[in-house]
């Protein structure tokens, strides 16, 4: 009977691990296999950009945008924006639900670096990350999203 009980308990613990492993929708590059560019080169005063479409119906809680840069030459700078878009075609710059002000954007430093965005819910269907160098750079640039719905 004490040995039941254990395994029983022992199952139940690990169907709850199990069940947690599936509560996100993570996927790579803001890209959907090879639809859009896995990432993109800014030189100089030029801007690149990355996007995706969300794949899975979710209910989403919040969204999580990382942008990863890669310094290849130069002074790495310029500004990086989160624009959403219903369509795929018309992008805008996110602004806050509460306020509708914009959503900041992030300044890239002279260096390899990661930026983050983080997202109450998952309002677009399609997100771009847009970067707009300035002076004498090239740098390379991806991006992922994650979202949880817990």
């Amino acid at each position: 009977m004490r040995k039941t009980t254990l395994l029983i308990v022992g199952l139940v613990a690990l169907l709850s691990i199990t069940s947690q492993a599936q509560v996100a929708d993570f996927f790579n590059a803001l890209s959907t296999g090879g639809v859009f560019p896995k990432s993109d080169t800014v030189t100089n005063a030029g801007t690149g950009t990355v996007q995706c479409r969300i794949l899975k119906d979710l209910p989403t809680v919040n969204t999580t945008i990382q942008v990863n840069v890669t310094k290849i030459s130069g002074t790495v700078g310029g500004t990086i924006s989160l624009q959403g878009s219903l369509d795929g075609t018309n992008w805008k710059a996110l602004n806050t639900a509460e306020t509708q002000t914009a959503l900041a954007t992030v300044t890239a430093t002279d260096a390899t670096n990661v930026y983050h965005w983080r997202l109450n819910g998952s309002p677009f269907l399609y997100y771009r990350v847009s970067w707009t160098g300035t002076g004498t750079m090239s740098a390379s640039f991806s991006a992922q999203l994650y979202r949880n719905k817990y």
